[in-house]
């Protein structure tokens, strides 16, 4: 019990509080506190590789014992779980490293391609989708454009750090998206996250509906970070010279 107050005090701040997170988020790491007594020995790495696999046992149900979908995204939710414990762990246990942040990171977009494939698989057996369509053309690129968005975000913010070291007399920032969009970040991800309940509760009622709801909430969050970071990159490097890495 002293573990999980000493663990909820130092995340407090987070915790329904729009200036720092998402509802969703703050219920996720709320449940997240409430089980980390349990993870206290194991490495945080392991708990995002858990993470990981859960999200992978999930998409195989669905794949191949066409497990019902609300069952399937009770999966998700513990992965999402885990997901904050991992870091909640290697806080509390001062365990944390880049290579841990870089596996959680690279953990999560499979994961969330993972429940993205799940939702395009059940449109299909319901017959909402035809890979002949429009519509299947927008889910792949719903698909693929998520760890474009990640992959686009960690370019940014490497060679922003990059640039601070080189120059000391400026700084940029390694992230924008919640400085500019706000809390538009935040209602995206609970809109999505909605979207997960309500299949959760309601199972395949209105299921195409709340699916490609989830979707274009992906897309357009996954898209306005694109274009966010592309634009800022010219702002930032067009005029910074890479002369001294090439002289390397």
């Amino acid at each position: 019990m002293k573990t999980i107050k000493n663990i909820f005090q130092e995340n407090k701040l987070f915790f329904f509080n729009y200036n720092h997170n998402s509802f969703f988020e703050g219920i996720y790491r709320l449940l997240a506190i409430l089980i980390s007594p349990m993870f206290l020995k194991i490495n945080p790495n392991f708990i995002s590789m858990c993470s990981l696999l859960i999200g992978f046992i999930g998409l195989f149900f669905s794949f191949f014992l066409s497990l019902d979908i609300n069952l399937v995204i009770i999966f998700f939710l513990l992965s999402f779980v885990l997901d904050f414990t991992d870091g909640l762990i290697a806080r509390y246990t001062r365990k944390t490293s880049f290579h841990g942040r870089f596996l959680d990171g690279l953990f999560d977009i499979f994961v969330i391609g993972f429940l993205h494939i799940i939702f395009i698989i059940e449109l299909i057996n319901l017959e909402f989708l035809s890979i002949n369509s429009f519509y299947f053309i927008f889910c792949l690129i719903t698909i693929c454009i998520m760890p474009v968005q990640h992959l686009i975000l960690d370019r940014f913010s490497s060679l922003a750090r990059w640039c601070n070291e080189i120059d000391k007399n400026t700084f940029i920032k390694p992230y924008y998206r919640n400085s500019f969009y706000n809390k538009l970040t935040m209602l995206l991800f609970d809109l999505q996250h909605l979207c997960i309940f309500h299949i959760l509760v309601n199972g395949s009622q209105n299921l195409t509906i709340t699916i490609t709801f989830y979707l274009i909430l992906s897309f357009f969050s996954s898209l306005t970070s694109i274009i966010l970071y592309m634009v800022l990159s010219k702002k930032n490097f067009i005029n910074r010279s890479n002369q001294k890495d090439n002289n390397e």
